[in-house]
């Protein structure tokens, strides 16, 4: 299987689905994927996808201790269950991600970010974030 950003926006949404068979068909799905070429992918979809750690470990095992050999570093033991931004972040550009892989992470982040706003009473309509990635001075927008 080959990630791209919409396949993985698309896994992503079967992984929160109410619908406990399209989950199934996510992880059946993530156990061909290569996942040391898409870590990043794969740990977006862990810290956005609302599945536990056992819930990987069961259904998508290889995947899943490649996400927590990597992530480990970054972690108290008791965090697993809400993962931070931050830890998630460091674990993925300290992979050489993709490109796609980290603007998805902050699109989703940001995506969190601006539903948390709206709860809080702010007009979260009113903001405007653009998610921009440099590479090689060139500046490439999202």
């Amino acid at each position: 299987m080959i990630f791209d950003k919409e396949e993985t926006r698309n896994l992503l949404n079967m992984l929160r689905s109410a619908d406990k068979e399209n989950a199934t068909v996510a992880f059946e799905a993530l156990k061909g994927v290569d996942a040391k070429k898409y870590l990043g992918e794969l740990i977006t979809l862990y810290k956005f996808g609302k599945h536990t750690l056992q819930e990987w470990k069961t259904n998508c095992p290889k995947p899943a201790a490649l996400i927590i050999k990597t992530v480990e570093p970054y972690v108290n033991s008791d965090e697993w269950g809400a993962l931070s931004t931050g830890a998630c972040l460091s674990a993925i550009t300290a992979n050489k991600p993709s490109n796609q892989s980290i603007e998805l992470f902050m699109e989703l982040f940001t995506e969190t970010m601006m539903g948390f706003l709206g709860q809080m009473g702010y007009p979260a309509d009113k903001f405007d974030i653009i998610v921009k990635l440099k590479e090689n001075g060139q500046s490439t927008e999202s």
